[in-house]
């Protein structure tokens, strides 16, 4: 009896394990068959919106994926652990977990892994979503479910989902504390809380290896996929679990929505698409880009804004030089065959970079012809199909400067967005083909003067590559250990010409020349490339104190951004070079600091260790902000440089943080940090960022009227401030629903408008938009929302003969694809 005493006290006693259902079922005490995103139940019910699960779930569910299904498709040398359960706590966008798949530290101290740019090796091999996953042996209703499962993580619309943990969940490696007694076992609670500290594990500390596995985007299915990093801002708008319900309350009280849903369709796919940016382009010739030309003044104008806005901080020209040739260009128009055709697209590109600084009216009073709004696009496509034609066997700098001005005319205007990693990585190749990524000082055939140009090309390239690699969540095409050459030399470009034999003396950085913006800016290239690295890898493996050091590094340099003082005040295009370059090598670096701290900023509000990254988060995402706002009220040029996806993010960033301090009140979380309490207690903090919010809203607003496309991130960005607002101030929500619907009509009214008498519109032409929908829409007293009645189970009931469905037409949410940014599959 005693023996079987003890062994009874020694039994240690189970949780009993929470119920796995969604919470509808759950509510109603019915049995829940947890298919995902919706279970059959709610799909029954017509109801699938308010089928969710709790954080955690989606990694749980015990019959659709095997923890070793994916096992195979990874490196037979990288053993990857036996995968536990998620806990219920973990929520499903978090990638913190217990353990590690990497042994080896993140050593920031080595010597080929310094600060200064080290290597970034990784033995995390493959993607969390490959499909190609050994055949499911099974019962066909698993196989199915399993099928359904696949299908969840890598078919369109499952997006901003954190994918890898069901690979890995074992990430973060920590000492456990010991486990309690059995007395204390006891009066554990019988259901285990959704969000919970774990008090059986030591807190971390800095030198502890970390696993971080970054919000992946994959879309698509089978071997037909695309995949985005975490650099784009859509991740971002995951961690808004109700903008899809708000959107949908929008769109009940909104019929004009529906009316109108052609015409807005029109407007995110773009007003060029028809026939511009769809027309076929015949071949180009010399004659035939020289005849694109507009007049001598048009010309002056662009070129003046070019060299103030873009060559000062993309150095690819020698200024004096490319200002003489287009003189001799001016003499020799009337003889195309004694014109080279790279110089005239090289005029093209150029004209087509500066475009949008150029006030249009004066312009035109310029021209000697009519210019039209597609003008710069066609410049840019005529300009394109010509370079595609080279056929370029050997990289050599003139191909390499019409490559350089193609990607930032595509980017000026919003062009091939999804093609510019794959256009900058292959500019990156075809530089190193032609050994530009090397010292030229050892190579004596090369002269002093191509020397200079081939450094300042290099550096363009690779800062181009990484701000693009950032842009899509993609790892950089180089570090700064594959190459050795140095960048260009702080000079005037009055100082070096073709004949030159001597190499100028480099001026102090803080004195203003024409490459300073380089020259300071280079210096942190090695940092930035490291952390873009490091944050795109498949395992975000190092130490927290790596972190903060890199961040302590970016920061340094940030201090050291030289307070440059034109020599002549009265020159205005000097005077906005200066605050241009100010600005824009701080909103870079601040946008690796955003970069570096967001994933640990997510999870501070459950590890205190990551405390500083929530406040680094705020500080840089403000920074970037504030920068936009002074810009903009400075002039319009230097606003639109100072727009970019670094705008986006830190946009997001300040609305989630806003959204997070009021959408989960019920529960305090494990570890508040110092921005959150801030943001309670100090009053007057909400208003103030949500200030600069709407200042840089209305900047990409203009932005996206200049843009191809456009649309569909300025309405996401709409609502999601709207929904941020009405969890602030609830009493106010109906307002802020009609602002978005405002902003909506507004935004294709004045599209619309703007190419009223344009012959690119297709035959609908102005559409509904004929009539001014914005005034009509005002007219009508306020949004009242359209009541959705439920029976007593939670049920709709049976729709009327001849009423429509609400699953089958949804305007709002069809035309802006809120399924891209979310990982919520909605009814087709």
């Amino acid at each position: 009896m005693d023996v079987q005493g003890n062994a009874q006290a020694e039994r240690v006693r189970k949780r009993r394990r929470r119920t796995m259902a969604c919470t509808q079922c759950r509510t109603r005490k019915l049995r829940c068959d947890r298919e995902y995103p919706t279970c059959s139940r709610c799909q029954k019910s017509r109801t699938p919106s308010k089928c969710t699960y709790e954080d955690g779930f989606l990694w749980q569910q015990p019959t659709t994926v095997s923890t070793t299904t994916f096992a195979s498709d990874r490196s037979s040398a990288v053993p990857l652990p036996r995968i536990d359960h998620t806990p219920v706590g973990t929520p499903s966008d978090s990638g913190i977990a217990t353990g590690s798949t990497r042994t080896e530290p993140f050593q920031m101290s080595e010597p080929r892994l310094t600060m200064a740019g080290g290597p970034m090796h990784h033995d995390y091999h493959g993607l969390a979503g490959n499909a190609l996953a050994p055949p499911y042996r099974g019962r066909p209703h698993d196989r199915e479910r399993k099928d359904c499962f696949l299908e969840t993580v890598l078919g369109a619309p499952k997006a901003a989902v954190n994918q890898e943990p069901y690979v890995n969940a074992d990430l973060l490696q920590r000492p456990k504390r010991p486990a309690p007694a059995p007395e204390q076992r006891s009066q554990v609670p019988s259901q285990v809380d959704d969000e919970h500290c774990d008090d059986e594990e030591e807190p971390l500390s800095p030198a502890d290896q970390l696993g971080i596995s970054p919000r992946i985007m994959m879309r698509g299915h089978e071997t037909k996929t695309r995949f985005s990093g975490s650099g784009i801002f859509a991740n971002l708008v995951a961690q808004f679990p109700d903008i899809r319900s708000f959107a949908e309350e929008i769109k009940h009280s909104t019929p004009v929505l529906t009316n109108l849903q052609p015409d807005l369709r029109r407007v995110k796919r773009g007003l060029f698409k028809h026939k511009v940016l769809s027309q076929t382009i015949p071949d180009p010739t010399t004659a035939s880009l020289i005849s694109m030309l507009p007049s001598r003044g048009v010309v002056d104008e662009l070129v003046g804004l070019y060299l103030t806005y873009v060559e000062s901080t993309h150095r690819i020209l020698h200024v004096p030089s490319f200002l003489r040739e287009l003189d001799q260009f001016w003499a020799m128009r009337g003889s195309p065959d004694s014109i080279s055709a790279a110089f005239a697209a090289q005029v093209l590109l150029v004209l087509a970079c500066a475009w949008n600084f150029a006030d249009f009216a004066s312009l035109q009073s310029k021209s000697i012809g009519e210019l039209k709004c597609q003008t710069a696009i066609e410049w840019t496509m005529h300009a394109g199909k010509w370079i595609e034609n080279l056929h370029t066997k050997r990289p050599e700098i003139t191909s390499l400067r019409l490559s350089i001005l193609l990607i930032l005319a595509h980017n000026s205007h919003g062009m091939k967005r999804s093609q510019a990693w794959l256009s900058t990585s292959n500019l990156v190749k075809q530089a190193m083909m032609a050994g530009y990524h090397r010292d030229p000082s050892r190579y004596a055939r090369i002269s002093t003067f191509n020397k200079e140009m081939r450094r300042r090309i290099w550096i363009t390239i690779v800062e181009l590559d990484l701000q693009v690699a950032l842009d899509r969540g993609m790892p950089p095409s180089v570090q700064s250990f594959d190459y050795d050459a140095s960048p260009g030399s702080n000079i005037y470009d009055d100082e070096i010409h073709e004949n030159s034999t001597d190499v100028p003396e480099n001026r102090p950085l803080g004195e203003v020349t024409d490459s300073s913006f380089q020259s300071v800016l280079s210096r942190s290239l090695p940092l930035r490339l490291q952390a873009c690295s490091l944050m795109h890898s498949p395992q975000i493996t190092c130490r927290y104190e790596d972190i903060q050091r890199l961040d302590g590094e970016l920061s340094r340099h940030l201090s050291w951004i030289p307070a440059w003082v034109t020599p002549d005040p009265s020159n205005v295009a000097s005077e906005q070079k200066v605050i241009l370059w100010k600005s824009l090598i701080e909103t870079k670096i601040s946008q690796s600091l955003l970069s570096i701290h967001t994933p640990f900023a997510i999870e501070a509000r459950r590890e205190a260790l990551f405390a500083p990254s929530a406040r680094s988060r705020m500080d840089s995402a403000i920074r970037i902000l504030s920068i936009q706002r002074q810009v903009r009220e400075i002039s319009r040029p230097l606003s639109l440089c100072m727009l970019g996806e670094w705008t986006l993010h830190a946009y997001i960033t300040i609305c989630q943080l806003l959204h997070t301090t009021k959408s989960n009140t019920t529960r305090a979380p494990c570890h508040p940090v110092s921005s959150t309490f801030l943001l309670h207690n100090i009053p007057g903090i909400p208003e103030s960022l949500l200030s600069l919010v709407e200042t840089a809203l209305v900047a990409l607003e203009e932005r996206s009227l200049l843009f191809t496309k456009g649309a569909k991130d300025y309405y996401f960005l709409s609502t999601i401030v709207a929904l941020v607002k009405a969890r602030l101030w609830p009493d106010q929500a109906i307002v802020y629903k009609q602002q978005v619907v405002e902003r909506i009509l507004s935004f294709a009214q004045v599209l619309f408008s703007r190419h009223a008498n344009c012959d690119h519109l297709d035959e609908r032409g102005l559409g509904d938009f004929k009539s001014n929908q914005l005034a009509i829409f005002k007219a009508v007293p306020a949004m009242i929302p359209q009541p959705i009645e439920f029976d007593r189970n939670g049920m709709l009931p049976p729709p009327q003969p001849g009423a429509t469905q609400v699953q089958e037409f949804d305007p709002f949410l069809e035309i802006f694809n809120w399924e891209d940014l979310t990982s919520v599959t909605f009814p087709c």
